[in-house]
């Protein structure tokens, strides 16, 4: 029997963890200070069982630890706060656009330079702001195949649209980083795959599936659809302004992902900064200083 495989490269490692919607929303507490069970459930909206279960799949993954004393709640491990290049450029997103779609907003400050700042996705090498039209993609030495299992839909839920009072607790990046199908199609327009039937076969995912994540890109204005038959009813979907901005979220992902889960041969995909020529290494930076960033130099206030 022949299996239909999927690239497997570190971003998809990357969601195994972190593609999941609460997840993504007691993470953001953490790096907000909170470490308590009931911080997390107040912080978050969700639902106490819902709370319960995902801290004890982040604990079991390793991204955060229980203390002895119960009273100290969780902490982030050293594998959860090398997630904090994904914690600044998601925060990044939500600042550039959709400002006032959480009911609350995060002020960075520099510590450094003691500036209120936002973060800028620079190329070690060089120092400048990534232009994801400015790198290259190679498959790696760690490039696997896998094959998908779809037994757990991560569309929507309940706990996607969770809201209190007339605070929304989800936006648009939270929602897509949520759901591991939605972040698949935004990789295949990344990696140049703009067609329905070809990022079908990218993902395998099935078709009304996939249908309905394009649907939402596209309500999102993520994606745009862009007509290439004058004779057929047929489109390319590419990224918009807004869809590509998405990428240092994606960047920061994939670093991770190689970070703790390439294999011994070697991370998956190979990416070149042609702007520099170098292999590109995502060094979030401080928009007043230029410093680097660092989650012992870097503030959030709510």
């Amino acid at each position: 029997m022949i299996h239909q495989t999927i690239r497997a490269c570190s971003i998809w490692r990357a969601l195994d963890v972190v593609g999941d919607v609460p997840v993504l929303l007691i993470l953001e507490q953490a790096f907000l200070g909170q470490h308590r069970f009931d911080e997390f459930v107040e912080g978050t909206g969700l639902a106490r069982s819902v709370v319960s279960n995902r801290l004890t799949k982040l604990v079991e993954a390793g991204v955060l630890a229980k203390a002895a004393q119960r009273q100290k709640g969780y902490a982030l491990t050293g594998m959860g706060r090398t997630l904090f290049p994904v914690a600044l450029m998601i925060l990044r997103w939500q600042h550039r656009w959709e400002p006032a779609g959480r009911g609350f907003s995060v002020r960075l400050v520099h510590r450094d330079c003691g500036h209120a700042m936002e973060p800028v996705p620079n190329c070690s090498a060089c120092h400048r702001e990534i232009d994801p039209r400015e790198v290259d993609w190679a498959p790696g030495p760690g490039l696997a195949q896998v094959t998908p299992a779809y037994t757990r839909r991560r569309q929507q839920t309940a706990a996607a649209s969770a809201k209190r009072g007339n605070r929304t607790m989800v936006d648009s990046v939270i929602e897509l980083f949520g759901d591991r199908w939605a972040t698949l199609v935004v990789r295949a327009c990344f990696t140049g795959i703009h067609r329905f039937d070809d990022i079908q076969r990218d993902t395998l995912m099935a078709t009304n599936i996939l249908a309905g994540r394009i649907e939402r890109l596209l309500a999102q204005d993520i994606i745009r659809a862009v007509p290439y038959s004058a004779h057929q009813d047929r489109f390319e979907y590419r990224l918009t302004r807004k869809g590509r901005d998405l990428y240092p979220v994606l960047l920061a992902l994939l670093q991770w992902g190689d970070a703790w889960f390439a294999d011994d041969k070697g991370p998956p995909l190979l990416l070149t900064h042609r702007t520099c020529g170098h292999s590109l290494d995502l060094a979030p930076s401080c928009s007043a200083c230029g410093g680097a960033l660092s989650i012992a130099n870097t503030a959030f206030e709510v």
